[in-house]
């Protein structure tokens, strides 16, 4: 047998090796030897303590103190265990007889300071109970200042605080909370609500996130992160979290109305319907859930279930104003516009000062065919809301409705007269000036409208794209404009774009992104389409980025989404939503569509959220940001070493042509030479009226002048304005008016019929144009053109060089009249042409979708790896 010496070293050796189940069974062997032995009662109670046996701890400790009464160690020991049990009182006295034992002992002196802490804590427990808030918080004061540490004194001091409003002085309880327990998912849940209380966004989010880690499960943390997260715009990010809080409790009505909030503001109208729905069915009484459902049925044109909603909310609160109004605007959309005049009326008796039901009053009237009187409703609604975009673009509609006549303009200045200094109708009828073509005081309002609204960067868009237009802007001054917007608009956003952590392998499949407020039928998808068609999606995954409205989509967006391996509706989302979800999708190379075209998302490019970001087609000059890096062109567009120093981006010229077309299917066969038919030459041309400066029409008119009998067919929203601007020009030049037909704009099918009735296309400048000319090619229509020196002015030619029809390219006005007049005597050239116009553009590089795409793809590549290659530098 094992001596007693032995049996207690052995004991050790387990309770060293966390093996206290064994070495207590030695140790009780031991005592039953000896019971005398202090050392081995000592050791029970430390190993029973570890078990959670506090009751034996405290018999053995108390047993080796009979035996020892003098071992400060024990007398500690007991000190500890007795604390831990809630006997404060004779945990102190046990910790002063140790004390006296070992007098100065830091450690002693320690526990006696952390026990009086937990009286003090408990007398502030007592407090707090009987509502002294005060009283009680200064006993947690004290017990801290006893022990630092002590994270129940913290957690009752910061309830405390909190209840008194003192956000800030809570928040430092929490936050030492986490400090001492950071694996506590409550404590840190209280830290997030003190944050998010003192609107500290983003430390509430980071510490919602931490709870939430700790404690999946926990619903009113989801339910909170997702409020923190749309204050702050990641409005997908707070749908998740309340899509978690909701199947955590499926009938939290408050998760569902929030959720259904946010999916509505991304766009997401039909989820945004089975969260109300949802709501509906828990609360059938309650209207306003009612008038929300009817609101996202509306938006997804559902509207005779949105009225019958809309009518159910009134059932339940008769005087609803919101329910009036969204009903008004329901019945305008059913055609039902008396029935929504009368709606939209009772609500202004409700609320005289209803900005919205004025603006909807203003469709009703104008439904009616009562332009005048919408024109004043739209009026009032800006008089009370002068930044109201949507009362501004109707106030628009309705002039145009009026064919924006010189009448229409006297209304939008009477329109000015209520609102003067209002940016936003200034830049209304800035646009209503561009459309007749009167560019000068297009450009005077649009600088009116940015110097009132400088940080407005649509309206200095509007600016920037008309400067384009007009021939007297040299292109260095259009360029310095450019920059103007991105310094003042974009490229301080890029300041705080953080790194990008995208794989840097080059040759792995790359993640492109295209964004594009034009992803229906539009004019850049003839050039589009066929890019998104050819991808090679095993070296390509394609993603498109839709900012048009999810109401436009047409049998083009279905035919794109079908191209895309993903894609996103951005409409309606912030620039910072669209910029965190691209990079969410770690896009490697983003691609925009649009420039400063309306519509853009520039502002989501300004943000850096791809490593590599490129402009390209759907605007013809810079974008003048720092942070896109590239734009693609050709070496017609932008001649090597003439152009480069108007961009900010850094030119890349695809081999052969900046552009591949797809051609209309509804185009039909190429028809003979009408001129042979009608015995006279019929020039035309179908571009936007905002290009048809005056001189323009000056060298129009030249060209008539030299071809007895032939006539002119343009294309334009036709206005008394418009046609008296156009016969004035012609008539000072000599030409009768009568020999220019205006022709209104009319669906694709009718419009290439329009093309066929044409022998030579005319091209303006200094702005070209280029579907159109794509079109007229097509069509057997030879186009004649003025190259200039920037790429607005060239870009079209690029079409007529690829055709090896350079010769139709001129150099000046007076070569531009005399290749025109010239091309008109020669009708055998111009036969030959026409019959061999369309075989010439198949056989070329400008419909070779596969061979285009190829082209571009290694051009994306080479932009990679030259990315990837800057990052290992």
């Amino acid at each position: 047998m094992p001596t007693i010496a032995e049996t207690l070293a052995q004991a050790k050796a387990y309770h060293g090796a966390g093996q206290l189940s064994e070495a207590l069974q030695l140790y009780e062997r031991v005592v039953q030897a000896d019971s005398a032995h202090a050392e081995a009662h000592y050791l029970r109670g430390a190993a029973c303590h570890g078990l959670g046996r506090a009751n034996e701890a405290i018999a053995s400790l108390a047993q080796a103190l009979r035996l020892r009464p003098d071992d400060a160690d024990t007398h500690n020991y007991l000190g500890v265990v007795l604390t831990e049990q809630g006997a404060l009182d004779e945990a102190i006295l046990s910790f002063q007889r140790a004390l006296l034992l070992r007098p100065g002992s830091s450690e002693i002196s320690k526990n006696i300071q952390n026990v009086v802490a937990a009286k003090d804590n408990n007398l502030g427990n007592a407090l707090a109970a009987q509502g002294k808030l005060d009283e009680a918080a200064a006993c947690y004061r004290r017990a801290l200042e006893r022990n630092p540490d002590y994270l129940d004194a913290h957690a009752q001091l910061g309830a405390v605080l909190s209840g008194q409003g003192r956000l800030d002085e809570a928040e430092n309880c929490y936050r030492r909370i986490v400090e001492l327990k950071p694996d506590s998912a409550e404590a840190n849940y209280n830290l997030a609500v003190m944050a998010g209380g003192q609107n500290k966004l983003d430390a509430a989010a980071n510490s919602y996130r931490r709870a939430l880690e700790l404690k999946p499960d926990f619903a009113e943390a989801h339910h909170r992160l997702g409020a923190v997260l749309e204050k702050q715009g990641r409005l997908s990010e707070a749908a998740d979290c309340w899509r978690r809080a909701r199947e955590l409790k499926p009938d939290d009505v408050d998760a569902h109305a929030h959720l259904a909030a946010v999916l509505a503001k991304q766009g997401r109208f039909g989820e945004a319907e089975d969260c109300y729905r949802r709501i509906v069915e828990l609360k059938p009484d309650a209207a306003g859930a009612h008038n929300n459902l009817a609101v996202v049925l509306s938006r997804q044109g559902q509207f005779d279930e949105a009225e019958n909603c809309l009518r159910r909310a009134l059932d339940l609160k008769p005087d609803d104003t919101e329910a009036f109004n969204n009903l008004g605007f329901v019945l305008s959309k059913e055609r039902q516009f008396d029935e929504a005049e009368r709606c939209l009326r009772r609500a202004l008796e409700l609320k005289p000062d209803y900005t919205e039901a004025f603006n909807n009053l203003g469709n009703a009237l104008r439904g009616q065919g009562q332009l005048s009187a919408a024109i004043d409703a739209y009026g009032r609604a800006l008089q009370l809301d002068p930044g109201y975009a949507a009362a501004h673009g109707n106030l628009a509609n309705a002039l145009a409705d009026c064919g924006w006549t010189e009448d229409a303009l006297l209304e939008f200045e009477r329109a000015l007269e209520i609102v003067p200094d209002d940016a936003g109708v200034i830049a209304n009828y800035g646009v209503c000036l561009q459309s007749q073509g009167r560019l000068d005081e297009a450009i005077e309002s649009y600088r009116k409208a940015v110097c009132l609204d400088a940080e407005s960067p649509g309206y200095h868009g509007n600016l920037v794209y008309a400067l384009n237009f007009h021939p007297d802007f040299d292109a260095e001054t259009v360029f310095a404009e450019h920059r103007v917007w991105a310094g003042r608009h974009a490229d301080p956003l890029l300041l705080g774009s953080a790194p990008h952590a995208n794989d840097r392998t080059p040759g792995r499949r790359l993640r492109v992104g295209y964004v594009s407020a034009h992803f229906q039928h539009h004019a850049v998808n003839f050039f589009s389409e066929p890019i998104l068609a050819a991808h090679d999606h095993r070296a390509i995954e394609v993603f498109c980025y839709s900012a048009a409205v999810p109401a436009e989509s047409d049998a083009t967006t279905r035919r794109l989404q079908d191209y895309a391996d993903h894609w996103r509706e951005i409409a309606g989302q912030s620039d910072q939503q669209v910029s965190e979800t691209i990079r969410a999708d770690q896009i490697d190379i983003l691609v925009d569509l649009t420039g400063h075209i309306g519509g853009n998302r520039l502002l989501v490019f300004a943000r850096k959220p791809a490593p590599v970001q490129v402009t390209y087609i759907g605007y013809q000059n810079t974008t003048g940001m720092l942070a896109m890096d590239y734009r693609l062109t050709d070496a017609w567009a932008d001649p090597p070493g003439a152009t480069d120093h108007l961009y900010t981006e850094k030119l890349v010229r695809l081999p052969r042509a900046f552009f591949c077309y797809l051609p209309p299917a509804l185009a039909p066969d190429v028809s003979p030479l009408p001129a042979i038919a009608n015995g006279l030459v019929t020039f035309g041309s179908f571009n936007n009226p905002a290009k048809i400066t005056p001189r323009v029409l000056e060298t129009w008119a030249g060209i008539l002048s030299a071809v007895p009998n032939s006539r002119l067919v343009l294309l334009a929203r036709v206005t008394a304005g418009f046609r008296q601007h156009v016969g004035r020009a012609f008539e000072r030049q000599g030409v009768s008016a009568d020999r220019v037909e205006l022709v209104e704009r009319r669906p694709l099918g009718e419009y290439l019929q329009l093309i066929e009735c044409v022998d030579i296309g005319l091209d303006p400048f200094p702005f070209n144009g280029h579907t159109t000319t794509c079109d007229c090619l097509w069509m057997g229509v030879p186009v004649v053109m003025l190259a200039g020196h920037s790429y607005a002015s060239r870009f079209g030619g690029s079409a007529l060089v690829n055709l090896g029809l350079r010769d139709l390219i001129a150099g000046s006005r007076e070569d531009y009249v005399e290749i025109a007049s010239g091309l008109a005597a020669d009708l055998d050239r111009l036969k030959g042409l026409r019959a061999g116009l369309r075989v010439r553009m198949s056989d070329s590089p400008l419909v070779d979708a596969q061979g285009f795409t190829r082209n571009l793809e290694a051009v994306y590549r080479r932009m990679w790896a030259d990315w990837c290659a800057k990052q290992s530098a």
